[in-house]
């Protein structure tokens, strides 16, 4: 074969091999058509047994005739009952079903609207639905509108990992038992729907088992990424450990815990960067505080929040869970530092107390609130979903609520939304205004948006303006797909490959990298005011950036070996 033409062949089969890695991305993690862009979330609608805007019908047979007094004992202790469940008409037999909840289930007195947890795979290994193999279903306990962690967990898939959900009505042994919410778990399922593996460890905050183990105040958890020292047995009394395939899960979250705490300001991003995915913290606390989330990592006892170990990366990943204390009216006035000076609220205290710290969460705030917040799109979905389980509402012959008070909390919805959005962008930390940053491209061998070869250098230009000055552009890259951004300095001078000096375009090169490297970056823009306020480019930085995969490089003797 001529030497040209099998050096293209195998050209085109290494790239086709290396796009084909594409598929092996988490559900969650996308290249755009153009594949010039990450982004890890905002993958609506859903699909799958958790399809947007659908009304499971799930009916549970149970062979006893006191099942209910079974359930019920079986409660403290997380015990399952064998059961037969039928989800639109296809059967799954010997499925484990118990009752689930804290409040939900200890606040509602002797109502049978009861939340459920089932598995799938209890009793038959391997038996799923849709590749999940647990089902949650939640009574929308303290929500007469059925909608809030609905509609608040897909607003925040927008910038976190959170889990996914539509409705069910359930019937039990024939008998109507009403409208639930159908939430997805935090399991190994969620695991390989957000993250590169399920390999790590996974962690759900609570309130501690052993009554020595130190609390805060009124029975506070200190679930919060507290540091108690080197005895992980503090730790495993305020995190449960879910799942693991890692060695020493506990010492692996301690570390990361005391760095947490005794890191100084000048190496968080660092030092701190190694053992926390900071930016997913902060948004973490953006997307809980702009909903008022007061069963959260960010209000009340610190807990009803999951972490994750990533192995890929060595960090901890701290994710949202419970979503339906949310849309309270009586929360719209939330300050946007709630907590911030309590050094029990790790996360903000530390965080938001450096400056840095504290401008990226507040750029992180103003995309949250034109994302999330947008009255147009949070209407029309709220409208959407009342005309969706409406009748079933009314239907419901178990419902904590009545009727009317599902049709009076629509109104309510939207008016939380109104006034947390202007309570929001009143903050005059908020309503500091940050760089414009336009035309983000990077070049290889002087091409725009051309993947380079293994060992060729990416130079990358932006476009930034400011009317408030500019103090100082950061192009901050990574190399692999998840992991700590490290951080350069972009110059406007004419030297590095910027065009013009002092034209408002600035340049930074990524070094060389070997073949089959997936290579992330985005720009952030600091402002010269007083603040430092900054932007960032793309807008969701770091779940959503600029990103190309360095292709192998040919050697030119082409005889077989």
């Amino acid at each position: 074969m001529n030497p040209d033409l099998l050096k293209r062949y195998f050209f085109f089969i290494i790239l086709f091999n290396l796009n084909s890695s594409a598929q092996k991305f988490p559900d969650e993690m996308n290249l755009s058509s153009d594949e010039r862009r990450l982004v890890i979330g905002n993958n609506l609608p859903y699909k799958g047994f958790y399809k947007s805007n659908t009304i499971r019908n799930i009916n549970l047979q149970f062979s006893s005739a006191n099942y209910w007094t079974t359930l019920t004992n079986n409660f403290p202790n997380r015990i399952d009952m064998m059961c037969k469940m039928t989800i639109d008409g296809v059967v799954y037999d010997s499925v484990g079903v118990r009752f689930k909840g804290n409040s939900s289930y200890t606040a509602i007195g002797n109502s049978p609207k009861k939340s459920f947890n089932i598995s799938l795979d209890d009793f038959i290994p391997g038996q799923n639905i849709g590749g999940y193999n647990t089902i949650v279903l939640n009574n929308c306990f303290a929500d007469p509108s059925f909608l809030n962690e609905i509609i608040y967990e897909e607003q925040i898939s927008k910038h976190i990992a959170s889990p996914k959900g539509n409705f069910a009505h359930l019937s039990i042994n024939g008998q109507d038992w009403g409208i639930y919410d159908n939430v997805e778990q935090l399991n190994h399922d969620y695991e390989k729907e957000w993250f590169l593996s399920h390999t790590g460890a996974l962690w759900r905050a609570r309130n501690p088992l052993n009554n020595s183990a130190p609390r805060g105040s009124n029975g506070d958890s200190l679930a919060s990424l507290y540091n108690f020292g080197t005895d992980t047995n503090f730790y495993s009394w305020h995190y449960n450990l879910k799942s693991s395939n890692i060695p020493d899960p506990f010492t692996k979250l301690m570390t990361a815990i005391q760095v947490l705490d005794t890191v100084s300001a000048n190496n968080v991003e660092n030092i701190l960067g190694n053992y926390l995915d900071i930016d997913a913290a902060l948004w973490l606390i953006v997307s809980e505080n702009i909903f008022g989330d007061d069963d959260s990592y960010l209000y009340k006892a610190r807990k009803d929040y999951y972490i994750y170990y990533e192995p890929e990366s060595g960090r901890i990943i701290p994710l949202e869970m419970d979503g339906n204390d949310t849309y309270q009216n009586s929360e719209s006035n939330l300050s946007v530092f709630f907590n911030v000076n309590d050094p029990n609220f790790v996360l903000m205290h530390k965080l938001l107390n450096i400056p840095s710290m504290r401008q990226r969460y507040l750029a992180h705030m103003r995309t949250a609130v034109k994302d999330e917040l947008d009255t147009i799109e949070d209407f029309s979905i709220i409208d959407s979903y009342y005309s969706l389980i409406g009748t079933f509402v009314q239907a419901d012959p178990k419902k904590l609520y009545t009727y009317a008070d599902f049709v009076n909390k629509k109104p309510l919805q939207k008016q939380f939304i109104k006034d947390r959005r202007a309570n929001i962008l009143s903050n005059s930390e908020v309503a500091q205004v940050g760089p414009k940053i336009t035309n983000t491209v990077f070049y290889s061998d002087s091409i725009a948006w051309k993947r380079p070869m293994s060992n060729e250098n990416v130079w990358v230009n932006t476009s930034v303006t400011s009317t408030n000055g500019i103090n100082r552009i950061s192009l901050y890259s990574a190399f692999n797909l998840a992991g700590k951004f490290l951080k350069d300095t972009m110059f406007d001078d004419g030297l590095h490959h910027d065009h013009a000096a002092g034209d408002g375009i600035y340049g930074a090169m990524i070094s060389k990298k070997p073949g089959a490297t997936w290579v992330r970056f985005y720009i952030e823009a600091t402002a010269n005011n007083a603040a430092k306020t900054v932007s960032y480019d793309p807008e969701g930085a770091e779940h959503d950036v600029y990103t190309y995969l360095v292709l192998p490089s040919f050697a030119s003797d082409t005889s077989v070996v």
